[in-house]
This record gives C-alpha cells, structure tokens and sequence, in this order.
C-alpha cells in the first residue's frame, strides 16, 4: 500500500470512529438535558435534544418524553419514541426530581452514568416543584439551568453524587434568581437550603467560589470572590473584593449584617449534621489523628 493510500484510510478509519461506526453525527438523535420528576408512584423522564432539521430561525430542540413504573423505564421510553439513535455524548445537564432524596439521586446517577460516560462535564440540579409541560419548557429550563451556571460560577458535576457514602449536595433550580441547595443524607432527611444558606453551602462544599446574595431582608446586596480553608475546628470563610448595595437606611452596617447572617447560616447548616458534607471531619482527622473526635466548627469570617 503507498504512503497516500495509507493516508487515506487513517482518515476514513478516523472519521467511521468519531461518527459512530459510520453513522454521521447528523443522523443520531443528539441528546442536550435529561429532565425527571415524580409523579403519583411513577416517573417521567424527558430528553432534549438538538434539533437539527430547525432553520436558522427555527425552534432548535425538541423533546420525547414517557412515563415508566421506575427512572430507567421511563427513560428507555422515551429513547424508544425517537427513531434515529440516541448519542449522549453531548449530554450536558440532568435535573433530578423535586423533593429529591439520598436514594433517588444515587439510582438517577448511576443510570446517567452508564448513559453519559463520553460528558464528563454534564451537571445536575434538582428540579422545581412547579409544574412543567416538557415541550414547552424544556428548553427554558435548560437555558435557565446553563445561566445559572455562569452567572454564579456554579458547577455540580455527576461524580460528585458519589463522593461520599453517606450523602450528596446539589444545587437546586429556582425560576426568579439566585439557586436552592439540597443536602441529603444517606439515612436523615433531606435538608432544604434557599437564600443565603444555599449559597454558603454552595461555597463549602466547593461547587462555586462566587458569593452573590441579598440579606437584611432583601434590602442589602454582596457580592464577592469566595474561598474556604480549615484550620482543625475553625473554618474561615475568605470572601475577597467584596462589592456592597443597600437599598434602605436599615442597612447601614451592611458587613456587620452580613456577619450575622452568615453565623445563622453556619449554625443551619452544621447543626445535628452526621453527615460530613463539607469534609470537616476530614481536615480535623488530617491534623489531629483518625481517632480524634471532631468538636463542632466554627466560623471565621474574612475580608480580603
């Protein structure tokens, strides 16, 4: 075979392997979001999907969506609904169901993961309660879900559902502004956080580094560069270049404020909490021995 021949099949080789074994890109059914909620003892799933007979001006998703006794099952069919086959490879974001427990966002994962191995950066919130029509809103809410995303700087990743054995933290979607939080123990109730505690939680676990919150009633405004360290039981909150907006004369000591909440924040989050969300027990464990028993945190908090 010459040189040019050989040339020519690596690129034919290359391009089958890319497409999919000779199916074009074009032809597969490409898969944007994956939406679930519960609903009476069954689920529903939709999958949005790129739309790519649309126009330049056309809509450019469209949705399949079914019913099914279990998440797999409905999903299956609603992948059944499509005739072209489905390609996860651009997956980019799953919303789990409303209410979400430790269980069910294990059992969503671990089907997502076997669907959406070739996206590693696919990110997951937890959906709304409000009631949603699937070929009208899908794309909204995947729309919405993307620009919180880059307007908080707010990532949680699939792999992030496992990190730990007894629990997980995901964001949650909210239609006016700002996001919800949800913690959820292996073996306690679900936590649910709005406001600032949902962002401070965000902070601690490490899903974001950017603190944009209102406080004092909604009648003073942070926003700032966050970070977090550990030093044994005392956790200092670093929030850096801090921009401060009041709109009433109440607020005139707006960091003196913001403080206090901050402190009521903490004491939400870390109260009767046997589940180590934020890792506490690790660095404490890390400083003073396997066998050290942690004592409650507390927090620090920095301008810098």
């Amino acid at each position: 075979m010459s040189l040019q021949k050989a040339k020519a099949f690596v690129i034919v080789l290359a391009a089958l392997l890319l497409s999919g074994c000779g199916q074009a890109l074009s032809e597969r059914e490409i898969v944007r979001a994956v939406f679930f909620v519960q609903q009476q003892g069954s689920y529903s799933a939709c999958l949005l999907l790129a739309d790519q007979n649309a126009g330049e001006d056309g809509t450019h998703y469209k949705t399949a969506s079914a019913l099914g006794v279990t998440p797999a099952q409905a999903l299956h069919r609603a992948e059944m609904a499509l005739p072209g086959q489905l390609y996860y490879g651009l997956l980019e974001l799953a919303a789990l169901p409303p209410g979400c427990d430790w269980a069910t966002a294990q059992e969503l994962g671990e089907l997502l993961y076997d669907k959406a191995q070739p996206a590693p950066e696919l990110s997951v919130f937890v959906l709304d309660s409000a009631d949603h029509s699937w070929a009208q809103d899908a794309a909204a809410l995947y729309e919405d879900m993307k620009a919180v995303e880059r307007e908080y700087a707010l990532h949680c990743g699939l792999q992030q559902l496992f990190t730990q054995a007894d629990g997980c933290a995901v964001p949650g979607y909210r239609a006016d502004s700002g996001y919800n939080f949800y913690l959820m123990p292996r073996n306690a109730d679900m936590l649910f956080l709005a406001g600032m505690p949902a962002q401070l939680a965000a902070v601690l676990c490490g899903q974001t580094n950017r603190f944009c919150t209102s406080y004092a009633d909604g009648t003073a405004l942070c926003e700032a560069e966050a970070g977090v360290t550990v030093e044994g039981s005392d956790v200092q909150l670093h929030l850096r270049d801090a921009k401060w907006e009041t709109l009433s004369a109440a607020a005139n000591e707006p960091q003196v404020l913001l403080c206090a909440e901050l402190q009521q924040g903490f004491s939400l989050l870390t109260a009767k909490q046997t589940t180590d969300f934020f890792h506490f027990h690790f660095f404490y464990e890390n400083l003073y021995g396997p066998a050290a028993a942690p004592p409650a945190p507390t927090l620090e908090i920095l301008f810098e």
